[in-house]
């Protein structure tokens, strides 16, 4: 440290009360806390007697090595503020209900037990949504920032019986009694989650005075690190503990980037108020990064607004910031893996050259190219062990064992190790099946026989085995781990065994807690815990450790490298945009002091303000003018801030000219007949569309699709009995409907129920509101005409004769969808209706069943102009046989054939 930060630190020692220490980027922050807990040892203090909290685990272990080479001893009490409260509370949490033996609740776990009660309770608010499911992770969000924030149900509740928005309040009440159920689930259970252990602390302290003196009095001496990453509760504990003492907190408010966690940049200004006596010391000398980098980084961070004031510089000579543009996303992950490579000729250790992304989904094109050059790379987290490709390969066989018949299982299988056939010829060989069984198919087909055979026989097995058993089984009889790692490299190849056999201490886990050892039983909870989206992280990869870094902004935080390259810098992408949620709180429960909603663009400039001073000598920051789709994509709002710094060279880099399809490819054979839903499927993900329409693999119906099928068909058959003048009441209309629920097999008997019962309520609210009042002139009407050079097919739900003309209806049994996507359907469905069934004029009108909404599109014309456009772009892409993949984390979580899916997220 320079003199001046000695002298600074000095002062910090020396005073009799609290220190706010502000430390800008680079500055030493845990180098200052780690000389503060030496002096404090060499006055006298016991080791343990000093109690250091940090945000994160890593954290804790740098913060723990640097004590203890300081001091040559141990420091015991240092950890995450998570750990410790999970310690006070194994020993005295009973005081305050919890008990001794509690087990952590978390993971798919909590996210399975929380469905079971969403479904359980059955509240329509929750369980009539379009994919009630996808609920469960925002409610949960929710119920972990009421516990960060110290927000107790009861003024949630309160809230909502008083709130004016009455669609929010009702989603609210919804929620607070879920929350209800789960906690009292939890509490019978002997289980509490992550966010519990704070509050549950939290109160212990507070509501028992002796206990508090007595934790106080173990630790007279408190030192907290990043401060402005912690939450409500956790600044609760720490002023609960450091009261009345000499506690030292260090953060950054420009470095406070997990907002979604429940931090808040305001926390160093509530430990003022707190601390009222506290005296502020700020460092400003960044001892990492080059001057010019520094002033790049700081012109940036400038334009946040109600910063606490700080003087970062650096006096270490570097080069210029480098600003990149480049013509499209492939071309900037080809120049990033190429300079990284150039760099790397040049001396600099791969291990010192990093690239940070916004997302995980930006990391991967950069990972793809840096792989096609042959450069060292790791990538830190990103994907979770479930989506492994050999985790994937042996849900896959399970699958099969389970349900010979699924052909998307079987297409993996049999085109991954042992065997790896050519996926063309299994896809055919699956496809031209003529009405057989696929396994009976793949038996008659010599490469794939003695594969099928084994299937065959384990598939029977499966019936009487307990899981791991037959799991074992698998593995042994299929050799499937000889195959996989006899192409990869050694360490690659022991980190694939490594996954599997993590695989199968959670199969032995399930057994543990579950009296049904069988595969079909295992398979239904490995279906909710792939439909959670939790996952644990997959085996570090044991690498050289001279490889380049590829990782997201978060990941990144507390790390330095030599050279760091940020990706994709244009708007919408960094800066993201805010979307409102749904489960958000309202800001009338949460403390008005330091709580309220923050500036979403101002965190998104500290994400890129983190990134940048995460480099030491060379900082890249790139663009493109066009990632996937036709849009051209804006420079991020951000470059501007950085420009003006005057720190930076700006640099055009042109792309490789991209191939287009041949005209012999363009002329597919036969005419090309799309719906609606082929053309979504192909904008969606033109691999998906793939697997669909041309490859014919089938996909399993979920429980909402059936939904939706279920109360289409008890639509049209009322509309046909308006049409034949009978009156539908609700007595009738209750008839139609389990008629139409019995015509179909409800693939989810435990939610059955309440499917049921909500899809009924929405039908008589429509019937109600008038929905039934006319009778419609054509019911479920199908059409086909040819536009712009292709088949246009679909089926409209009604159409109405109106006074000034018709009026087509489509019917959606979910909550209001993306605007864009709903008039795409009906746009096109009013093309259709008026070429192929001569309707002029029409109106469309969209009917939302779930709230009883009804939509009237404006401007027809212009609608059906740009449904036009898109249609006739994705025929185009169709033709030209252009089906690669468009992965995307949630779509691709959702699709049926993410099994077969080599590109999968």
């Amino acid at each position: 440290m320079s003199r001046l930060d000695k002298a600074q630190l000095a002062a910090a020692t020396a005073t009799e009360g609290p220190v706010r220490l502000i430390a800008g980027a680079g500055t030493g922050k845990t180098a200052v806390i780690a000389e503060r807990f030496r002096r404090l040892v060499a006055a006298g203090a016991d080791p343990a007697s000093i109690l250091v909290m940090t945000f994160t685990d890593r954290a804790a272990g740098e913060m723990r090595r640097r004590i203890e080479e300081l001091i040559g001893g141990e420091a015991p009490a240092v950890g995450t503020v998570h750990s410790i409260a999970l310690g006070w509370l194994r020993a005295d949490g009973w005081r305050v209900g919890v008990p001794a033996r509690f087990r952590i609740l978390a993971g798919a776990e909590r996210w399975i037990l929380a469905r079971e009660l969403m479904w359980k309770l059955g509240d329509p608010v929750l369980t009539a949504d379009e994919r009630p499911d996808d609920l469960v992770a925002p409610m949960l969000q929710m119920l972990e920032r009421l516990k960060q924030e110290l927000v107790p149900l009861r003024r949630l509740s309160e809230w909502s019986s008083t709130d004016k928005e009455a669609d929010r309040a009702q989603l609210m009440r919804g929620c607070v009694d879920l929350f209800h159920e789960y906690e009292r689930e939890c509490r019978r259970r002997g289980l509490i989650d992550f966010d519990d252990l704070l509050e549950r602390a939290v109160t212990m302290l507070s509501t028992n005075p002796s206990v508090l003196d007595g934790y106080r009095h173990r630790h007279p001496h408190v030192l907290v690190d990043e401060y402005q990453d912690l939450n409500l509760a956790q600044e609760r504990l720490v002023e609960l503990m450091a009261q009345g003492g000499r506690p030292l907190v260090v953060g950054d408010d420009d470095q406070s980037i997990y907002r979604f966690r429940g931090a808040s940049r305001a926390s160093l200004e509530r430990f003022s108020l707190r601390f009222p006596d506290a005296q502020t010391i700020t460092l400003g000398r960044n001892h990492r990064s080059s001057r010019r980098i520094v002033e790049a980084a700081a012109s940036l961070i400038e334009h946040n607004p109600e910063r606490l004031p700080k003087d970062l510089r650096s006096g270490r000579s570097g080069a210029r910031v480098q600003l990149w543009l480049l013509p499209d996303g492939g071309t900037e992950a080809a120049a990033i893996a190429e300079e990284a490579s150039r760099l790397a000729a040049s001396g600099v250790p791969l291990s010192e050259i990093a690239v940070l992304c916004r997302t995980n989904a930006i990391a991967r094109p950069v990972a793809g190219a840096l792989a096609a050059i042959g450069l060292p790379h790791v990538v830190a987290g990103g994907q979770g062990m479930l989506g492994r490709p050999e985790i994937r390969d042996v849900i896959a066989m399970l699958r099969i064992l389970n349900d010979p018949t699924d052909v998307i299982a079987l297409a993996r299988m049999f085109t991954r190790p042992p065997l790896s056939l050519a996926p063309e010829a299994a896809l055919k060989v699956l496809g031209d099946r003529d009405g057989r069984p696929p396994l009976t198919s793949l038996l008659g087909w010599e490469p794939a026989r003695g594969l099928a055979e084994l299937v065959e026989d384990l598939a029977a097995q499966a019936l009487r085995l307990d899981v791991r058993d037959l799991f074992f089984e698998l593995m042994n009889r299929t050799r499937y781990l000889e195959a996989l790692t006899a192409d990869l490299e050694a360490s690659e190849g022991a980190r694939c065994a490594a996954n599997v056999s993590r695989f199968a201490d959670g199969i032995a886990e399930f057994c543990d807690t579950s009296e049904d050892h069988s595969l079909a039983s295992y398979m239904r909870h490995l279906d909710l815990v792939l439909l959670s989206g939790e996952d644990e992280s997959p085996v570090a990869p044991d690498v050289d450790a001279n490889a380049v870094s590829v990782m997201t902004i978060h990941q990144a935080k507390g790390l330095e490298f030599d050279v760091v390259f940020v990706p994709s810098l244009v708007e919408g992408r960094l800066p993201q945009s805010g979307r409102p949620q749904r489960f958000e709180l309202p800001p009338a429960v949460l403390e008005p002091l330091v709580r309220g909603r923050e500036d979403v663009i101002a965190e998104e400039r500290r994400l890129l303000y983190v990134a940048m001073t995460r480099a030491r000598r060379h900082l890249y920051l790139t663009r493109a003018s066009h990632y996937e789709g036709g849009r051209r994509w804006r420079d991020s709002r951000f470059l501007d801030e950085v420009r003006s710094s005057g720190a930076v060279v700006e640099q055009s880099i042109q792309g490789r000219e991209i191939p287009q399809p041949s005209p012999a490819r363009q002329a597919a054979e036969g005419s090309l007949v799309l719906s609606y839903s082929a053309i979504q499927a192909y904008r969606d993900c033109p691999r998906a569309y793939w697997y669909r329409y041309e490859q014919r693999l089938p996909a399993t119906q979920s429980a909402e699709a059936v939904q939706g099928v279920i109360l289409h068909e008890t639509l049209r058959r009322a509309g046909e009995l308006r049409r034949a003048g009978e009156e539908v009441g609700a007595a009738r209309l209750r008839e139609l409907h389990t008629e139409a629920w019995d015509s179909v097999a409800f693939p989810d008997p435990l939610r059955a129920h309440t499917f049921k019962r909500n899809g009924l309520a929405q039908l008589e609210a429509y019937r109600a509101a008038g929905g039934f009042d006319r009778a419609p002139h054509h019911t479920e009407q199908e059409f086909e005409t040819t536009i712009d050079g292709f088949t246009l097919h679909g089926v409209i739900d009604r159409i109405d004769r109106t006074e000034d003309g018709w009026l087509i209806i489509d019917y959606k049994s979910g909550r209001p969808v993306a605007r864009t996507r709903r008039d795409l359907q009906v746009a096109l469905y009013g093309l259709g209706a008026a070429a192929a069934l001569d309707l002029k004029p029409v109106e469309l009108e969209v009917v939302y069943l779930a709230t009883g909404v009804k939509v009237q599109l404006e401007g027809v014309g212009a609608l059906q102009a740009q449904a036009m456009k898109i249609a006739a772009g994705a025929a185009a892409g169709i033709r030209s046989r252009r089906f690669e993949p468009q992965p995307e984390r949630r779509k691709c979580r959702l699709c049926s054939y993410r099994l077969a899916c080599a590109d999968a997220l």
